[in-house]
């Protein structure tokens, strides 16, 4: 193959960096570039020393150094391929909304504080503490949807292990979380008294017993998929196929996903994650969490779409703007939303408190 090459005669007040700068393209592009074509007594060291004429690139390569270039200045806005104590802000202002056809819509309103640290031996650490929760813009005053808050805030904080690549991986000391109950459970009896109270306990307390089965559900959440994802997923450039949960505590679909960016924000960047549900699945086997051996006649159909935003210059996370549409027979049977946005611009200094100090 013919390469048109053009040379370049270096003056004594040249750098290499005033060449690339008449080109526009970095010094580092030019110089791989020569190096890659001239004789091996004309390579280019740390500067121009010695060195008379430099190969330049053809224009239509001078383009595609170009645009390479804006591509790599444009990626390093992006969050990095590792999770990092300082991604998450301290405070999230969470609001889920269900909307169903046959159904008046509901809203959740609730807080979300997230602390993260290293952890030699373990990985990275994520202290989760959810909180205020609103129904519909109300406190909740029905005696089940207290007895069932209370019971999670005596748990809480939750830690979780998360690898530095994303996902939640397991409980950080999950036994504690029993004792954490355990430890409550008289306090909460002398609240809420009666059959049904005890009843809800005692399923309460089994549960947290079934460290598989707890960790399903809170990995089948929708606050929990967003809030971790594998860190690589942001810059993903082709499609790639992930198992996604679309209902909570069902099984998770396999589902096809792509990655778009929107840089035009002058602080802010935008990472869109849009996805497909793949997988033959009926709705009803959804909804129950039980794959049946017949195929579906009725096959659901869906979409998920993530919209993360993060800070250019700080990587941090400020917003995230999720929805899982489901459809069935070609119609919207259910529509699940969820918007975290942070409630401060810096993340100061906390203490990490562990399970382990209860």
């Amino acid at each position: 193959m013919n390469i048109s090459i053009s040379t370049y005669k270096v003056k004594q007040t040249d750098t290499l960096e005033s060449v690339a700068e008449q080109l526009g393209i970095s010094a580092e592009a030019l110089k791989r570039y020569h190096n890659t074509y001239c004789d091996l007594k004309n390579l280019i060291g740390n500067d121009l020393t010695g060195v008379y004429k430099i190969l330049t690139p053809p224009r239509e390569k001078i383009a595609e150094l170009k645009e390479n270039q804006k591509q790599i200045i444009l990626n390093s806005n992006l969050p990095a391929l590792h999770l990092a104590e300082d991604f998450y802000a301290l405070n999230y202002e969470a609001s889920e909304r269900f909307e169903q056809w046959d159904k008046e819509d509901l809203v959740i309103d609730y807080s979300v504080s997230v602390n993260l640290r290293e952890m030699a031996d373990k990985g990275l650490l994520a202290e989760i503490k959810t909180s205020g929760f609103k129904k519909n813009g109300q406190s909740s005053d029905d005696k089940m949807s207290m007895l069932s808050l209370a019971c999670m805030e005596s748990i809480s904080p939750i830690v979780f292990i998360v690898p530095a690549q994303g996902k939640i991986k397991g409980f950080y000391e999950h036994k504690t979380l029993i004792k954490k109950f355990e430890n409550k459970r008289p306090d909460l009896e002398t609240f809420f008294v009666g059959d049904i109270s005890r009843i809800y306990f005692d399923q309460f307390h089994k549960s947290l017993t079934d460290e598989t089965d707890l960790l399903k559900q809170f990995r089948s959440a929708l606050l929990y998929q967003i809030l971790f994802p594998e860190m690589d997923c942001f810059r993903r450039k082709k499609e790639w196929e992930e198992s996604f949960y679309v209902v909570p505590n069902s099984f998770p679909l396999r589902c096809r996903f792509h990655t778009e960016h929107n840089f035009e924000n002058p602080d802010d960047v935008e990472i869109i994650i849009k996805g497909k549900i793949e997988e033959s699945c009926s709705l009803q086997e959804l909804l129950k969490g039980v794959k049946f051996d017949a195929l579906p006649e009725d096959k659901v159909t869906g979409e998920i779409e993530l919209h993360y935003t993060t800070n250019k210059e700080t990587k941090q996370l400020k917003k995230i703007d999720a929805s899982i549409i489901l459809l069935y027979r070609e119609e919207l049977y259910q529509k699940h939303s969820l918007i975290l946005r942070a409630k401060e611009k810096e993340k100061p200094i906390r203490k990490f408190s562990t399970l382990i100090e209860e």
